[in-house]
């Protein structure tokens, strides 16, 4: 059986699904897939989840700095005795990266990244850590790329279009429906009650709580909004570093709820609120405002994940001009419009039918298959 090794620096618990989902799918393709994953820094997100799978591997990280850059040196190259093919994530800071391009180019194995195609959350596109990952973007014999964009981004530093594979990055949704339908009255009643939500004006924010999110403009926005709306009430769900400034906040506004993280039990959250906000950074949050129907509003940010081309703006979310003002205003437009909130709900409905795990994984199976087949990339010239 070909063997693929794939390399992961965290386990996060979305990413899980997804893994199991992929081994069964080429195991009944006759390929076997390896799994190898290490643990976050301490103190960051996402953190790692055990994945208990005689397939999968769980190694140690060692992270250092080198003048002010993160290295991670992970111990896996034991993993890629038998490899034909190492997916590995596109990240400067990951050491052994360098060495299987080594190896690569020794045609001792296939090398393929899975990944944004740039690091979007770069302020600086011209500074000497994208250039450094521009420089690499080819070096690989293929490319999962996350969505539409990244596969643009990849095409236009040039790589061959036919060698990339647009895998529509999302999360297991398959019992979300269910886990919504199965939520009663009574339940939402019990919630309201326990949170102490006096008002239907409700919104969430769900997510890792780290600089990006920007949890001080979204703080300021809620303000803005209890101004506007006097019965706004706001509901937090994630942990994170910067956890403590609503934890702060909570202990001086009765109308701001913090609940800590939440995975497979968000879901009565979602149903008792209208808004997802997140003026911040947004990544696979946009597939959870799909597929419950809680439409998202964000800001036009340059750092946000490649997940964001799937937001149509007035469709199924909005995305304002980044100021507060602009923020504030079309959340409250929102709030006072039914006929906005309706026809934002069903565009959400129809883009959770777009981006499947089901699918995530059928075209990852389809790009790994097709690189097996393929012969090795030869030297290509980058933009």
């Amino acid at each position: 059986m070909p063997q693929v090794t794939f390399i992961q620096r965290v386990m996060p618990h979305y990413r899980i699904p997804f893994f199991v989902g992929l081994h069964e799918y080429l195991a009944a393709r006759g390929i076997d897939l390896k799994l190898v994953y290490g643990q976050e820094l301490p103190g960051t997100v996402p953190r790692t989840e055990l994945l208990d799978q005689p397939w999968a591997e769980q190694i140690v990280n060692r992270y250092s700095m080198f003048f002010g850059a993160e290295l991670v040196w992970q111990p896996c190259v034991h993993a890629v005795a038998n490899a034909n093919l190492v997916i590995v994530e596109q990240a400067n800071r990951l050491l052994v990266n360098y060495l299987f391009q080594l190896m690569r180019s020794r045609k001792l194995l296939k090398v393929a990244y899975f990944g944004h195609g740039r690091n979007m959350q770069s302020l600086q596109p011209a500074s000497w850590r994208e250039r450094c990952k521009g420089f690499f973007l080819a070096k690989v014999d293929w490319w999962f790329a996350y969505t539409d964009l990244t596969g643009k981004l990849v095409a236009a530093g040039g790589f061959p279009r036919e060698r990339i594979t647009v895998v529509q990055n999302t999360i297991d949704t398959r019992d979300c429906k269910d886990q919504m339908a199965a939520i009663s009255q009574d339940d939402l009643a019990a919630l309201r009650a326990d949170l102490g939500l006096v008002s239907e004006n409700v919104a969430v924010f769900c997510g890792g709580m780290y600089v990006d999110k920007r949890l001080d403009f979204l703080l300021d926005a809620c303000l803005a909004l209890r101004k506007i709306l006097p019965d706004f009430e706001m509901i937090f769900i994630g942990s994170g570093p910067e956890q403590s400034k609503v934890e702060q906040a909570v202990q001086k506004y009765c109308w701001i709820h913090y609940v800590g993280p939440r995975f497979s039990d968000r879901f009565p959250y979602f149903k008792l609120s209208k808004v997802l906000l997140m003026p911040g950074l947004v990544g696979l949050a946009i597939i959870d405002a799909f597929t419950m129907g809680v439409p998202l509003f964000t800001t036009s940010i340059p750092v946000h994940s490649p997940e964001i081309a799937y937001l149509e703006n007035g469709s199924n979310g909005v995305m304002t001009a980044n100021n507060l003002d602009a923020y504030v205003g079309a959340v409250a437009e929102y709030f006072g419009s039914t006929e906005q909130q309706q026809q934002l709900r069903s565009g959400c409905s129809v883009s959770a039918c777009r981006y499947s795990m089901a699918s995530m994984i059928a075209k990852f199976a389809d790009g790994i298959q097709n690189c097996l087949e393929a012969p090795p990339l030869v030297k290509v010239k980058t933009i």
